[in-house]
This record gives structure tokens, C-alpha cells and sequence, in this order.
């Protein structure tokens, strides 16, 4: 093995441990917040009892799998399509799909530029008159 490569493995078992250090700490800091909160809020309004961390955890664990999947993304609600198809949505446009997309990238990029310009040359001549 090279001398960088040995150098490159090292930092990356660095990386991934240092990841793993900090999504502990991430998950141990959550989990004393929302101990904390439910504590300080719930027994008083609603007579339950106080919990501990670990029960703190696990109903983040719960509401995560009631309200939400592990591992989804944005764009991969409703169909898919990513922000483009809920922009096109929002601005009250059809529907743009990924063939859509890769179209319109394609003519932006062999012929936009240039349509693009003969668009604000007529804009800019149509104003000044």
C-alpha cells in the first residue's frame, strides 16, 4: 500500500467516526430535550406522568414512524418529480415531469442562449419605442 493511501483510509476511519461521535451526541442532546420538555410541560397540563430519557426517545422513535418514513426525501412525496413538479404546481403550470426537465435542459442548452437574446433585443426594442 502507498504511503497516501494510507494516509487517505486513516482520514476517512476519522471521518466516520467523528460522524458517528457526533449523530451520538446529536441523538443523546434530543433525546434530553424532548425529556426535558415533555416534563416540563405535559404532567402539569394533562396529569401524565414524567417520563424518562430512554421513554423520551422512544417516542421520538414513534412519531418519527407514525408522521414520517426513515430515509424519504423531499421529492419523493406524491409521485416523485422533486421540487421542478412542485413548482410547476405552485406557479399553476402543468406538471413538469423528469422527461420534461431533461428537455427543456437540453433546449436551454442548445438553443436557449440564443433564443434568449433575440427575446430581449424584441423586449428592450418594443420599449424604447
Amino acid at each position: 500500500m502507498k504511503h497516501g493511501h494510507g494516509k487517505r483510509a486513516l482520514r476517512i476511519t476519522g471521518m466516520v467516526l467523528g460522524g458517528i461521535a457526533i449523530a451520538v451526541a446529536f441523538a443523546l442532546v434530543f433525546g434530553l430535550a424532548v425529556q426535558y420538555l415533555w416534563n416540563y410541560i405535559v404532567p402539569d397540563l394533562f396529569g401524565l406522568k414524567a417520563i424518562t430519557y430512554w421513554q423520551a426517545f422512544a417516542l421520538v422513535i414513534l412519531a418519527k414512524i407514525f408522521f414520517g418514513s426513515f430515509g424519504s426525501h423531499a421529492g419523493n412525496h406524491h409521485g416523485g418529480g422533486g421540487p421542478w413538479r412542485r413548482w410547476g404546481r405552485a406557479c399553476g403550470g402543468p406538471d413538469i415531469s423528469r422527461e420534461h426537465l431533461r428537455h427543456y435542459e437540453a433546449f436551454w442548452r442548445d438553443e436557449g442562449r440564443k433564443a434568449f437574446d433575440e427575446y430581449v433585443k424584441r423586449v428592450t426594442t418594443e420599449g424604447d419605442k
